[in-house]
Order: C-alpha cells, then sequence, then structure tokens
C-alpha cells in the first residue's frame, strides 16, 4: 500500500486486533521508490528457503534491473538457486539477482487490481539453500538466515534494527490449537 497509507492503516490494525499499543515503529515512507522483502518460507534439517519480493511504487517502470543481498558466511556456502530470478553466488557473501529474460521489468505502481489506490508492481522469487556445509550452530530463523545489506539497481537499502518475529500471537495460537488437540484425544480416548 503506499506510504501515506501505512501509518493510518497499521493504527487502524492495531486497534481492531485489539493490541493496545500501535506498533512501534510504525510504517515509514523511506523515500525509495523500491520495497524489498525478504521472508523465510522454510527451514528444514537439510536445507531452507527465502522468498525476495521486490515492490516498485514509483511511477514507471524499472528495466533491466538488479539486486544483491550479503548473506553471514555460515549461509552463503549453501546457495543453492533461485526459482524466478538469475541469481549467481557472486562471492564475499553477495548473492546478485536479475530478472529472467522476458521479466527483466519491474512494472510500475498501478490501480490495475481495482483497489481505491494505487498498488506497487512486483516481482518474486524463492531461493533455496543447503544446510550441508552450514556449521552445526547455523539458527537461520534467529539471525543467520537474513542478510546483513541488500541492494537494488546498485544503491545499499535501508535494513531494519530488529529482525521480525511471528512469534506473538501466532505462537499463542498453535499452543491454543495443540492444547484443544489434546483435550479432544483424552476425552474420547480416556
Amino acid at each position: 500500500m503506499p506510504f501515506e497509507r501505512r501509518d493510518k492503516e497499521a493504527l487502524k490494525w492495531a486497534h481492531d486486533k485489539e493490541l493496545g499499543a500501535p506498533p512501534d515503529p510504525r510504517p515509514c515512507g523511506d523515500m525509495c521508490g523500491v520495497s524489498v522483502n525478504w521472508h523465510l518460507a522454510t527451514d528444514a534439517a537439510g536445507g531452507w528457503s527465502a522468498r525476495i519480493t521486490l515492490f516498485n511504487w514509483e511511477d514507471s517502470d524499472m528495466r533491466d534491473w538488479f539486486a544483491s543481498v550479503v548473506l553471514d558466511d555460515k549461509v552463503y556456502g549453501g546457495f543453492e538457486q533461485a526459482y524466478s530470478f538469475n541469481a549467481t553466488a557472486a562471492g564475499d557473501g553477495t548473492i546478485f539477482m536479475r530478472g529472467r529474460e522476458g521479466f527483466d521489468v519491474l512494472i510500475r505502481e498501478s490501480n490495475m487490481s481495482g483497489v481505491d489506490y494505487p498498488v506497487p508492481g512486483k516481482q518474486q522469487s524463492v531461493l533455496s539453500f543447503t544446510k550441508k556445509t552450514s556449521p552445526a550452530d547455523v539458527d537461520v530463523v534467529r539471525r543467520d538466515g537474513f542478510p546483513t545489506k541488500v541492494f537494488f539497481n546498485g544503491e545499499e537499502c535501508a535494513m531494519p534494527n530488529r529482525i521480525p518475529s511471528h512469534g506473538g500471537i501466532g505462537a499463542r495460537a498453535s499452543r491454543a490449537a495443540l492444547l484443544l488437540l489434546l483435550m479432544f484425544y483424552f476425552i474420547r480416548y480416556i
């Protein structure tokens, strides 16, 4: 959603979820035309994957874009492939990415979705990593699976000061579901 609406929507979301205080820090416009999101998709014993999404907030298409992420040495050596981008391990912890032929244009912000505000153009890819070459103490979820630096078209992007966590509401909900499942089991079989 456009930067102008993010603060308002974050406050509304906090109110609707009865969270009390609004998110802190709240989303802000950083005057960058591109947002780069990095999400851990899977974390298994043998490997892990992340999804990178590029959002174009500008009013013009970005042709021949390129991006790179710098990862900790613990996980960098395990890079295997990107599925929707051309990507290569370039050395010094850096993975360099470009759009595949025919998909090398990051479309501009538009209102093609029919909502009352423009939405950004986006492209995304999943990157897969193996843990075969990683040390035993690699912790993908806590820190090692997140880039230390991100670049888009040669410019360094701002990074958050802390790693986002899904452990709050989702963890409580999953514990409640487990408790209900256990109660059902005991009532039915005991």
